[in-house]
């Protein structure tokens, strides 16, 4: 996640698909964020504040002399996408049982971050906001934004991820927009080149697969997906650590108090798992370790991979580029795992309405509630849903009552959009799957650690020591973790064992059976 007000590129932005990583020298603090927005209520409007609101997607009212509602997207990345949930949110006029004139600004990523602060201390927020449910969460703790239970309890068919994704304190707090996820790409043109003729189902038989790739005429290389240092890189990371039985994050019901698990024997071995590709099996791209998602996407693009592991937004671009490119890309789900899940990552997004203390303009809650719920229904979903897929996939399943996946009216392949599909049920976030729950300081840490991608980012490109890479990644979400909690987290003094991995695994660190043998620097 990204700290508040960090500034990053809206390409960075793009490759995790929720909101971009913070930057490596800022550092987060959301409680100083929280209370210098609190001090500067009051003087906001005095010093300028509120004013300059205008000119980061403040008021632009028609003066209609009806109330004015105002929602900030981040949708502007895409111009169709953009578009079509514009002029499908300006139908809630029509919609709504009273008069409104509603107002869209499209923030961007990059800045949304700073604009939200400016906003809070000005008392000068939009009515409803996209954000992260972990953003939600953070803001509800503080009395910033408000709680959507009701609403979300009017549904209970949602996926296994976004059922807890805003979780906190018997309450709900951000209300599930649409949800993201990764999945594999395989260049059938470059895999046919390598003799390849199946799809893999396991890791296994993909690192075999990516294996003769390597070894044929030519020079691509078998697997590529994010190994530098940012958040689509530690997302990566987190959901195959998963498949392994890692999780980061455990919550102790009884006590009431997070524990942190991401150096524990399972975090060892999903961290050398996903340094194999390299150091053992060595089926990715020379300078694998300072890559990002869009350098690995350019060569897959140059038909240089056989599989890569990215989000929905290659995908859209493929079909509307057409050519042999897209007709010799196959989407697959992620192989499977030594769990036997086909587990991704889960990027996304909810609507959040703020409270009337803040909010530029007083409409009443109510509009609020009555938009976000406007915003999620099959009949308006079906207004923009075809022009944002494949990025936008459902959070419940009633949601796959709409078009396209119905009745497909788009240029995706009808199988793209059933592999994305079956991917999102089976999806995780990295602190939400660990800790069953939500918690106001996922957001800060996820963003500090770049989506904890600093300790395999040190491992591939640093030679770090794996297991201190680790043990000192773990530490600093301990220490931060302890300046925003009532408890303590000890610090872990002792570095992890693969004897206390799961048994799940074993065949994996010993090279018996049919997985290829890890990279081992202990042995």
């Amino acid at each position: 996640m990204h700290s508040y007000g960090d500034e990053v590129s809206e390409e960075s932005a793009r490759e995790a698909n929720t909101e971009p990583a913070a930057s490596d020298d800022e550092e987060y603090s959301r409680r100083g964020f929280m209370e210098a927005a609190g001090a500067a209520g009051a003087a906001g409007a005095a010093t300028g504040l509120a004013g300059c609101l205008d000119s980061l997607g403040g008021d632009d009212s028609s003066g209609s002399g009806e109330p004015d509602f105002l929602w900030w997207t981040m949708r502007g990345y895409v111009p169709a996408e953009q578009e079509a949930i514009e002029e499908a949110a300006a139908g809630f006029e029509d919609y709504s049982d009273d008069p409104v004139n509603l107002t869209t600004n499209v923030i961007t990523w990059d800045s949304v971050f700073e604009q939200w602060s400016s906003s809070i201390s000005g008392q000068n927020t939009p009515n409803v906001s996209e954000m992260a449910n972990e953003h939600a969460v953070d803001f509800g703790n503080e009395g910033v934004v408000r709680e959507n239970t009701d609403l979300y309890e009017q549904y209970d068919d949602w996926y296994e991820t976004p059922s807890i994704w805003g979780q906190y304190e018997d309450e709900f707090w951000g209300f599930p927009w649409f949800i993201e996820i990764r999945h594999l790409y395989a260049n059938t043109s470059v895999l046919d080149d390598a003799g390849v003729g199946s799809m893999p189902e396991t890791w296994a038989e993909l690192i075999s697969a990516a294996q003769d790739v390597q070894g044929a005429e030519g020079d691509a290389f078998g697997f590529g997906t994010g190994a530098a240092r940012d958040g689509a890189t530690g997302q990566a990371v987190y959901s195959t650590a998963t498949q392994n039985g890692a999780q980061w994050y455990d919550y102790d019901e009884d006590a009431g108090e997070w524990q942190v698990t991401m150096d524990d024997g399972a975090a060892l071995f999903a961290h050398l798992w996903y340094a194999s590709f390299q150091e053992a099996w060595d089926v990715t791209p020379g300078g694998w370790s300072g890559m990002t998602n869009t350098e690995i996407e350019q060569l897959y693009n140059d038909n240089r991979i056989g599989f890569m592991l990215n989000t929905g937004d290659a995908a859209r671009t493929m079909a509307e580029n057409g050519g042999e490119l897209f007709e010799n890309t196959e989407l697959v789900m992620t192989p499977e795992g030594a769990n036997g899940e086909r587990t991704s990552f889960m990027g996304g997004s909810c609507l959040s309405a703020f409270t009337q203390e803040f909010t530029q303009h007083d409409s009443g809650n109510d509009f609020s509630m009555d938009f976000i719920e406007y915003m999620t229904i099959p009949e308006t979903m079906n207004e923009y849903w075809p022009d944002a897929t494949p990025t936008f996939l459902p959070v419940r399943e009633g949601q796959e009552e709409i078009e396209p996946y119905t009745e497909n009216n788009t240029d995706i392949p009808d199988e793209w959009i059933q592999v994305r599909l079956d991917q999102a049920s089976d999806s995780k976030r990295y602190g939400i799957t660990g800790g069953g729950r939500a918690a106001p300081f996922l957001g800060s840490l996820e963003g500090d650690t770049d989506s904890y991608s600093i300790a395999i980012s040190g491992i591939l490109g640093s030679g770090n020591d794996p297991k201190q890479a680790i043990v000192d990644q773990a530490n600093q979400v301990r220490q931060e973790l302890n300046e925003q909690v009532d408890y303590e987290v000890p610090e872990n003094t002792e570095e992890p064992s693969l004897d206390d991995a799961p048994d799940m695994v074993q065949d994996w660190i010993t090279g018996d059976g049919d997985a290829p043998q890890i990279w081992n620097p202990y042995e």
